[in-house]
């Protein structure tokens, strides 16, 4: 069998703490105890510092891999346009890793797209054509019109890695480059993909493809359902199944799979049924403060909610391919659709604003609304 290195989107995770993690230890020490290799995420929402990239460079095993996804301003802000200076951005980002290169911890760099973002030949080729020749590069699109035989020939000619995704935005394909692929386990959930826990029969689907690949190239593959520890626990149910997992995998397999023991189903009663409704109902109602029932029903329609940070102070997310940003400190929210734009003076919220607020646990939604209000945040244009 050839090379196989699966691991998780992250590492840095409060609620791993208790099941992959003990109190107080490094989360990232820990975490490569156990797997050979890691995404990085931090480095789409920000440039991290030299010292950081040193720090991931030096504090890891010297067999360790990384992935490491290209900022958003490259793919979601500038949106690949070389006319928008994205070559400079990405010649200076791959500057930022050169440690990791150089050390040999580094195997990839992801360029994930927005959903949003349609193919288009011209833009693809000519923002391809600028990429480092010395670094490796995998891209992962999340629309439809990307589904042609010109993406394939693209990718070919400038020896791209085609993501293969897990997730509801994009039928499974079974696709690498001459030397690498790369599968990303986004989950399968209605409106957080991410909060979802894969069943076995569903991992095993993808046991075949992975060992087939395997006898060409290198694969990497990546859990991104990262709620609740479902990605390390998963990640591991794929390596046993390959029949590759280390003993110390085993063990911490059993140990998580005890720790996501599931109690058995019960009735609603009819109190909680009530409570819960009534709950739901405020949320709305809160909503329509902010709203009107025609923006609230289309975005209690809307599926396309990428989930990118999800912290005590800041929410990041991506809705039908805008950006959202909530900031808790700040008290501001930012947004980039024009309904959000024409709503700022009115202290309206749009759809997509709407829909990642119902998106949210309905005690986070109700704690949201309920400081904007009290403390009458700002509604404010994303100007990238």
């Amino acid at each position: 069998m050839g090379s196989i290195r699966l691991g998780c989107s992250g590492w840095d995770y409060k609620d791993w703490v208790g099941t992959l993690y003990v109190r107080d230890e490094s989360k990232l020490k820990a975490y490569t105890s156990i797997f050979n290799t890691a995404e990085i995420n931090s480095t789409f929402y920000s440039y991290p510092k030299p010292g950081l990239v040193l720090g991931w460079a030096a504090h890891t095993p010297d067999d360790f891999l990384f992935s490491v996804k290209l900022n958003r301003q490259v793919t979601h802000e500038k949106r690949l346009d070389i006319a928008a200076g994205v070559e400079d951005d990405v010649r200076g980002f791959c500057e930022l890793m050169r440690p990791l290169k150089g050390s040999g911890r580094l195997a990839c760099i992801l360029i994930q797209l927005p959903p949003g973002l349609k193919f288009s030949c011209n833009l693809v080729e000519s923002f391809l054509a600028v990429l480092p020749h010395d670094y490796h590069f995998a891209l992962e699109y999340r629309n439809r019109t990307w589904l042609t035989d010109d993406v394939i020939r693209l990718f070919e000619r400038y020896n791209i890695t085609p993501v293969m995704t897990d997730g509801p935005a994009l039928p499974k394909q079974e696709m690498s480059s001459e030397d690498m692929a790369y599968i990303r386990w986004h989950g399968r959930g209605g409106r957080v993909w991410y909060n979802y826990r894969y069943s076995q029969q569903e991992l095993e689907t993808w046991v075949g493809a992975i060992r087939e690949l395997s006898e060409q190239v290198q694969v990497l593959g990546y859990f991104n359902n990262h709620y609740h520890g479902h990605a390390p626990e998963n990640c591991l149910d794929v390596l046993e199944m390959l029949g590759i997992a280390t003993p110390k995998q085993q063990l911490m397999r059993q140990h998580l799979q005890a720790g996501q023991a599931r109690p058995a189903a019960r009735d609603t009663t009819l109190a909680e049924f009530a409570y819960l409704a009534v709950s739901s109902n405020e949320i709305k109602e809160t909503l329509l403060e902010f709203t009107d029932i025609g923006r609230l029903e289309r975005g209690r329609a809307v599926k396309d909610i990428d989930m990118l940070q999800d912290e005590p102070e800041l929410i990041v997310a991506d809705v039908s391919g805008y950006s959202i940003y909530v900031d808790y400190a700040g008290k501001f929210i930012l947004h980039d659709c024009q309904d959000w734009r024409r709503g700022i003076s009115q202290q309206r919220m749009c759809k997509h604003v709407a829909a990642l607020i119902l998106s949210l646990p309905p005690e986070k939604s109700q704690a949201l609304l309920g400081l904007i209000k009290e403390q009458g945040w700002d509604f404010r244009p994303y100007t990238g």
